[in-house]
This record gives C-alpha cells, structure tokens and sequence, in this order.
C-alpha cells in the first residue's frame, strides 16, 4: 500500500527576485510558530503559523542565519520558558575573522519583546556567538534536554594532522545569553578500541529519567571495512572543561585545554556505512533504528546494561538509496519511523509482532514491545492489541536468558528437585502447567509435581540419576501454547572431565546440567535453592583461556564469544557481523 504525500500548503516569498533556498526549519512549539531562513536578499527569515504555513507573522531580510552553502547545520530552540533563544551551529564564514576566529555558535532571539528584539545576536554590547580557530568543523547533532535544562551541540573537526569529534555543552536554565555562553564546556568524544573510526555521521539523545544517555553513529571513512562505522553509547552528563580552539566571543584565551575525554558506555554495533540512528525507551528497554547508506532500517533492542540483541532488517530500499541521517518517531504511537531517502519519505513500521506465530516465536524476537496475547486471541501482539485478556511478555534481563532455565537442589529425603524456570511474565493469569518425561515414562505427578506461572517443580529420587546423566523431556503449557525442551540431568557432585581443559570443561558441564559452580573451589555442587539458572559467561569466565564456545541464545540467533567478549549474531539469511 502506497501513502503519497500531496502539497497542502505552499509558501514563496512574495516579490522574490531572485532563488531562496530553505537552510533552517525549526518548529517552535510552544508558542506554535514556525522558524524558516533561507539565502534569499544575502539571508532572510521567517516566522510562520505552524498550523497555517501562508500566515506571516514576521519576516526579516538581510540576515544570515543559516549555513551559507549547501553544509550540514544543527539548529533547535533552548532556553526558559520566559526567554527562549534559536541555537545554530554552522560552519563559519566570517569575511573577516578576527584573530582567526570564526563564529560556528550563534543565540538568537526570538521574540521582538527579548532585548535587541527578534533575530538579534547582541548581548550588552557584545555578540551572543560561541567562536572557534578551527574552520573546517561539521555540525551533526544537537537538542535541549528539559530536565536537567542543557544544550548539547555535536560537530566533527579537521586540522592538518588530526580529525576529531567534540561535544559543546551549555545551561540552558540561565536567563541572559551571556550566562548561557559563560556556562560553555567541551570535550572530546573517542570511538573505538578496536580501532579508530575519527567522523561522526548521525545522533540521537536517548529519553532517560536520571542519566544524559546519547548515541552516536562513528565513521573510519574506509569504505572497504565491512565494520568501517560503530554505534556507541556515552554519559554525556560527563561533560567538563574545555577543548582547545573554542570559547565565548570575547575571551582572550582560546587554546587551552581541560578535562577528560569522552569514552563509550558501550558499543552496541559495527556495520558496514551506518547512517543514522534514532531512539526511543520503553521502559527499561531502548530500541534504536538504525538506517544505512545502501537503504537498510535495522532494529537493535538494548536491555538496561546495553546488551544487544539480534539486530532485524525492517525496510530495505530497492534502489539502494542512503538513508537521511534524520529519522522521527511517530510521536502518537512510536510504532512507525518516518525516514527520507533521496527524495522519498517513508512511514516504516517499527513492530513485527504479527509475523510470529508461537509464544516461543515471540519470545525468540525479543522485541519488548511484542507479548503473546492468550485465551482468545493467542496471537503475538502489542499489550494495546490485546484488550480485556491475558498479555505474557518478557521481563527485562530477556536479552541474557534463555526462555527455558532449569537448577537442581539435593533434599534430604535423597531426592532431587528440579526446578524449571520460564523467562516470562504476564498481565493476568494464564492456564499454566508442566509435565516432565523420563522417555514415555512421568518423571513425577501428584505432590512431586507443582507448577505456579512461571515456574514449575518436579521431584524424584535420586537413584535416577546416572554418571551419563538423565535426559528428561520438560513442557511447559501456557493456555494452548506448548514449549517442550530436552534437559540433559546430571549427578552434580560427581561432574568430571579428564580433556587439557578440565576445569573450563566442567564450568561449562556443572552450569548447563542446573548445578552450581564454586570458583574459590573449582568444584561443581547441588544448587542450595531454587533460582534463575547461572549464565556460563559470567559463571566461567574465569576460566576461559583464548577458547570459544558456543551457546544457544533463545531461538533466533547464535552467539560466539570468546575471550575479547565479541559476539556474532546469526541467522539463516544473513550474518550482521560483529556488535
């Protein structure tokens, strides 16, 4: 189904002599104007009624705000709500610079009530500019967080010995201009270990309720890489001091340098000519979208320590164009995108839940916003889709766990309990029940067997436990949704392995059979209590020397890790490289 847009409003500038091009557009919401400047009469600007482009509201020639070429610019409005300022960050073309000094920040008023009226620079005398001995720098990104009230501008820059990236942080709770710029810190902002990527391509701020989380899309600019670009996460909250050739107009010192530099949080991806990134929370989940030069929008879900998941490939252009570094979310609904490539705009579904057909499937996709909506329904839905009835979703450690966790404890009675654990959880209550098979044989029923949603028990005797180990058929029932999975039991405190590796071998043996791995001991033993199952990579990490192994993880990927901590997400169409 195609959605072609069609022109509703159109305003030209009347009498123009001469081509104006658009260089800024900035909504200005809160008193639901629209800013626009263009290159007409050597710059001209305009206030427009957002909800009727053709109402005027103020207009101004003769006034270059924008950038003066076709050159990337960052501009947004900040500020109080009894005084708010325009911020535009631009390369600077200053005819003649003073001291090498170029103007790449400017404050604009804007309102005529403000002092020097609408568009005006001036601060008591003086400029309202943020100055830099460096020309060639690049705006990508830039936004005011409300709370705490901060503007963050970030910009690429280039010497003849070294390209960089910097982040300019300002307080946006100051009234007047000139606090506002007097409040100017700075760093420098690296990516990545593995190897040095020098251009930032695309950002996006990611809501958070405490922290100032921002992600950034970082370039090597070797197009034959296949992971030439990464996608980062840092705490810009860190920002502090200064970098060199940037200061307030005015200061006579701008070549000294403090404060740290700026390393990642995490990286979440390496890909191949990433182009722009967007982000959104849900609860303590973040889901970025992720377009690329040759017309992808990728996926990638983040839990709350910003591990990834398996990234999904939700549109690819046809014609391989790039898509635009800037992408919106819908603002009602955040279930669709709105991207631009070349001169296409596209609204791209975000959600998936429709195309899996199981519990365990929906499950599997580990996207936050999908559940399994039961009793009549039974379909993997969103939680609004499923109205008046059951919703099963996951919880938030889903990306670390696999769906199906098992742990045995010793009775004294010289019985064993298993205790099996699923990775779920649910807005209601579900039909739920387990069953356990030793071949065709019950493992246990009656008293030995209790199953409360999510977790289930089955006790038996210890004599069934062999030195081969028990192989047990598990499956879990929620409502007419069936999970069957095959549980290798073994004798925990007779786990043994004569291979060059024997410790690591039996960690990973003691931990997939349910039991417990003492590091101070080496030694493996009955679990003491029911609980989540131990996760290999941190229970035997300790003792991983340069080997890899492979685990399960969940049912739509493979991950291999080894002792650098890279993993590799795979499936049958396609591998995504490293993250």
């Amino acid at each position: 189904m195609r959605h072609d847009l069609y022109e509703e409003k159109r305003k030209d500038i009347t009498k123009a002599t001469e081509h104006n091009r658009v260089n800024i557009l900035v909504p200005y919401d809160a008193n639901g104007t629209l800013i626009t400047c263009g290159t007409f009469e050597e710059g001209y600007c305009e206030v427009l009624d957002i909800n009727d482009i053709t109402n005027i509201i103020y207009n101004e020639s003769n006034i270059l705000v924008g950038p003066k070429w076709n050159e990337k610019y960052v501009a947004f409005i900040a500020g109080t709500k009894s005084s708010r300022y325009l911020v535009v960050g631009k390369k600077g073309h200053d005819k003649s610079a003073q001291d090498n000094r170029y103007s790449v920040v400017t404050l604009w008023n804007t309102l005529d009530s403000q002092p020097g009226g609408i568009f005006s620079k001036i601060i008591q005398g003086s400029y309202a500019i943020i100055e830099s001995t460096l020309r060639d720098v690049e705006f990508v990104d830039g936004f005011q967080r409300v709370s705490p009230s901060e503007s963050y501008l970030f910009l690429n820059t280039k010497t003849d010995n070294e390209r960089k990236v910097l982040v300019l942080k300002m307080d946006s709770s100051k009234e007047r201009k000139s606090e506002i710029l007097k409040s100017l810190q700075a760093s420098t902002i690296r990516c990545c270990s593995d190897k040095v990527r020098p251009v930032l391509v695309a950002g996006t701020d990611i809501p958070s309720v405490n922290d100032v989380i921002w992600a950034g899309v970082f370039s090597s600019q070797n197009q034959e890489d296949p992971e030439n670009s990464a996608l980062a996460l840092y705490d810009i909250s860190n920002v502090r001091g200064q970098v060199k050739g940037f200061c307030a107009y005015g200061e006579k010192l701008c070549d000294s340098e403090s404060g740290g530099e700026l390393q990642p949080l995490s990286v979440v991806f390496k890909y191949s000519s990433m182009s722009a990134v967007a982000a959104t929370r849900i609860e303590s989940w973040i889901v970025l979208s992720i377009g690329t030069r040759d017309g992808q929008l990728i996926k990638l879900v983040l839990d709350e320590k910003y591990t990834p998941g398996c990234p999904t490939v939700l549109f690819k252009s046809d014609e391989e164009r790039a898509v635009f570094p800037r992408m919106h979310f819908d603002p009602v609904d955040f279930k669709h995108i709105y991207i631009a490539l070349k001169k296409q705009l596209r609204r791209v579904s975000v959600i998936q839940c429709a195309k899996y057909s199981t519990l365990k499937d929906c499950r599997a996709a580990q996207d936050p916003l999908c559940g399994w909506c039961v009793n009549t329904h039974s379909r993997c839905s969103t939680q609004d889709e499923c109205s008046d009835t059951s919703w099963v979703s996951f919880p938030k450690n889903s990306l670390e766990t696999q769906l199906l966790s098992f742990q045995m404890t010793e009775n004294s009675s010289r019985k064993i309990t298993l205790h099996l654990f699923l990775s779920l959880e649910s807005k209601g209550n579900p039909a739920f029940s387990c069953s356990f098979n030793k071949e065709s044989v019950n493992l246990c029923d009656g008293s030995d067997l209790s199953a409360v949603f999510p977790n289930c028990s089955c006790s038996f005797s210890d004599q069934m436990l062999y030195t081969g180990g028990l192989k047990v058929s598990a499956t879990v029932t929620v409502e007419d949704q069936k999970i069957t999975e095959m549980l290798t039991l073994r004798n925990c405190s007779s786990i043994t392995d004569h291979s060059t590796n024997a410790s690591y071998t039996q960690c990973v043996q003691c931990v997939s059979s349910g039991c417990h791995w003492s590091s101070s001991s080496q030694r493996c033993d009955w679990t003491l209590g029911p609980g989540p199952q131990s996760n290999i990579k941190d229970a035997c990490k300790h003792l991983l020397s340069q080997m890899d192994y492979k685990i399960s993880f969940g049912n739509s990927c493979l991950h291999r890790m080894s002792e650098n901590t890279n993993y590799f997400c795979l499936s049958p169409h396609k591998s995504f490289g490293q993250v």
